[in-house]
């Protein structure tokens, strides 16, 4: 009985012995079955019985009668013939609604703890994702202010646009790096 593991057992025990086979989805589609073929062999009585009282009923005619008054007082009895056969019709219907209903529900609960762990690893990509995308943008945000902050050279000197050394110094590369208040010594030169 696969379908019921996800049941609690004492919410199992108080089900009825007769009924626990029924949560087994093989039982109850034999249970079913069994059912409508039950409801169809009642809906082909109830009909058969219809017809019988509909004739009969409909042919006696009694002195007085105007042209529809067996007609009239059958249909007072064949009323509930009709309903009998509605009736079981909507049985059999009910009994393959509540299997496939079922089958849908076995299913759903089968499938559901794949599902879940796939939308907690969806969840875990999009925000390792976000992450990168946070500490990309911190380092690009990061790598602009130290850009922003870094000396530069004295106006009207030439520099090397790689290394950022003076084109006059002969050890290209040894730069002098001094801060962030070099920047605000700096005043109308």
């Amino acid at each position: 009985m696969t379908e019921i593991e996800h049941v609690a057992e004492e919410t199992l025990n108080r089900v009825p012995a007769e009924f626990r086979p029924l949560l087994n989805l093989d039982h109850l589609t034999t249970f079913t079955l069994d059912r409508q073929r039950e409801h169809n062999n009642d809906v082909s009585g109830y009909e058969a019985g219809y017809v019988v009282f509909q004739i009969a009923l409909r042919s006696q005619h009694i002195d007085g009668d105007h042209r529809f008054a067996a007609r009239l007082r059958a249909r007072k009895v064949e009323k509930h013939w009709r309903a009998l056969v509605k009736a079981s019709r909507d049985a059999a219907q009910a009994m393959e609604s509540l299997r496939l209903a079922y089958a849908d529900h076995v299913r759903v609960v089968q499938a559901l703890p794949g599902e879940r762990a796939q939308k907690k690893a969806d969840r875990e990509q999009k925000k390792a994702s976000r992450r990168t995308s946070v500490s990309a943008l911190a380092a690009k945000s990061l790598h602009k202010t130290a850009a922003s902050m870094a000396p530069r050279p004295p106006e009207g000197e030439v520099t090397d646009g790689e290394t950022g050394a003076h084109a006059s110094d002969p050890a290209a590369g040894a730069r002098v790096v001094r801060g962030v208040n070099d920047l605000f010594d700096r005043k109308g030169a």
